[in-house]
């Protein structure tokens, strides 16, 4: 028991206030709740409003970083650089975040909920369902896991960290809201996009990076390392 990490404790009642804003959104769409009328409103009254072709020009944009093929590229560049320099344990975070999760996870509840997009005028073309965003949930887990990844691997680079981890936590915000501004999503379905995204990202890191099962993966390269890890 000596060589198990401590979960960050902090960081997990984040996770789980990502859930319980997941679950209650959740709730409030099937039950047809009034809380998320208004949020869904509050939304396209101050993150819409005005329409215009600079912002328009810009979202479109935006929105194409959280873009399913743009994720999965990513997901799969980043994997084969991680298993070329050894770090399964950075290959599988990247495949669960946002192959499983981003992707899987999404596509699954998107048809639970079955959540028709909103009757507004669409600034861009988009077919499929509302609740939870996909773009919200993979901006979260796509940009999050590589601002874990770069927060890990550059702690001596301070200004390139700081530079990337800016840009990246810019990507994070600015995705969802691109959503709503493009007319393609409700604010409730970016909140509950972007709440299971936080739990589903720092519960993935807590496991992957400080629990033991970062000893599993190297093991599996150096079978010769796991004696001293178990006496």
């Amino acid at each position: 028991m000596s060589h198990l990490r401590k979960f960050d404790y902090l960081q997990l009642a984040v996770a789980f206030t990502g859930l319980i804003i997941f679950i209650v959104l959740a709730i409030g769409y099937v039950n047809d709740f009034g809380y998320i009328h208004w949020l869904d409103q509050f939304g396209f009254r101050y993150l819409r409003e005005p329409l215009t072709p600079e912002r328009s020009w810009f979202f479109r944009n935006i929105t194409r970083a959280g873009n399913t093929k743009w994720t999965a590229l990513v997901m799969v560049v980043t994997t084969i650089i991680a298993l070329l320099i050894r770090k399964v344990d950075v290959a599988v975070f990247m495949m669960v975040n946002v192959g499983v999760f981003g992707l899987g996870v999404m596509s699954l509840f998107k048809h639970i909920f079955h959540r028709p997009r909103p009757a507004i005028y669409h600034v861009i073309e988009q077919s499929g369902y509302s609740f939870p965003s996909g773009h919200a949930l993979n901006a979260i887990l796509l940009y999050g896991s590589l601002i874990v990844l770069v927060h890990y691997y550059l702690k001596s680079e301070d200004n390139l960290r700081y530079a990337f981890m800016t840009l990246l936590s810019g990507l994070v915000i600015a995705i969802p809201v691109s959503r709503v501004y493009l007319g393609v999503h409700y604010f409730s379905d970016v909140l509950a996009g972007f709440g299971l995204g936080t739990f589903l990202l720092i519960m993935s890191k807590e496991v992957i990076f400080k629990y033991r099962t970062r000893e599993v993966f190297e093991n599996a390269l150096n079978p010769k390392s796991s004696s001293n890890i178990t006496q």
